[in-house]
């Protein structure tokens, strides 16, 4: 999780690089303070994700197959153009730290190569706080991978709630409010 200034929030680094997106996503702190976040009532703060997570009323996701020029549409241009900071902020990332590339794997343990990912994390911010310019991108440097994965079922499913239902209100709001 990133602000508009590259500036990472969150970062859980605790999982294998080959786990699916949304796995880390329910099984990080981040997660649990959006669900208990929503559950106190506090409705009105909520993430964007890309279709490989699950649609909640604190993380909203694109609507499938929006007709163009529809306000879904809109909507989906929005996101994904507020979405693309996470990817950019992830590519200035492994470009100040190379050895985090997709074809420079960290060869250590998962709790040591964890240590190296928040390390970067920190020195990453230091570096927006210090103002640094951003590296240089070379050809061929970036092979980044955002793959997209299906989203696991959620735990509140089970519980008798349906957040997927919870998150099309959400996201059908915030369409008819803003991108009418």
């Amino acid at each position: 999780i990133c602000d508009p200034k590259l500036k990472i929030l969150n970062v859980c680094a605790r999982f294998p690089g080959s786990s699916h997106d949304s796995f880390i996503w329910n099984n990080s702190n981040a997660h649990t303070f959006m669900v208990n976040l929503h559950e106190r009532g506090h409705r009105s703060f909520f993430l964007l994700g890309d279709s490989g997570y699950p649609l909640r009323s604190y993380l909203l996701t694109p609507c499938n197959d929006a007709v163009p020029d529809s306000p879904e549409d809109r909507y989906n241009i929005a996101q994904r153009r507020i979405r693309s900071i996470i990817e950019r902020c992830n590519g200035v990332l492994k470009l100040r730290f190379r050895c985090l590339l997709k074809h420079r794997m960290l060869h250590y343990s998962p709790e040591k190569s964890s240590k190296i990912i928040n390390a970067a994390t920190v020195l990453h911010n230091m570096c927006i706080d210090a103002n640094l310019p951003n590296v240089v991108e070379e050809p061929g440097d970036l092979d980044l991978d955002f793959g997209m994965y299906e989203a696991d079922i959620n735990l509140h499913m089970l519980q008798g709630r349906n957040p997927l239902n919870e998150g099309r209100r959400q996201r059908n709001y915030i369409i008819r409010t803003r991108f009418q």
